[in-house]
């Protein structure tokens, strides 16, 4: 649409993962990683309108962690 190209954002190595379990289980990592950093950030911030936010994005992730935490229940049956 811009007539430029796009390129990559990070820097992190790409990891393939040998299973599907295994990537959802990296995935669960993630999401568990950012919670800490969030809430790292969270606790530095004055009560008002940018801790909020900061809360409803680590209730994102504690859902997104549940949902993992789901898909790799049902796949260890």
């Amino acid at each position: 649409m811009t007539g430029q190209e796009i390129t990559g954002i990070s820097s992190e190595k790409y990891e393939k993962v040998h299973s599907y379990v295994e990537g959802l289980q990296r995935a669960l990592m993630g999401e568990l990683g950012a919670i800490d950093r969030y809430r790292n950030i969270w606790f530095g911030l004055p009560t008002g309108i940018y801790k909020d936010t900061v809360y409803g994005i680590i209730l994102k992730e504690l859902k997104h962690a549940a949902k993992y935490n789901y898909l790799i229940t049902l796949n260890l049956r």
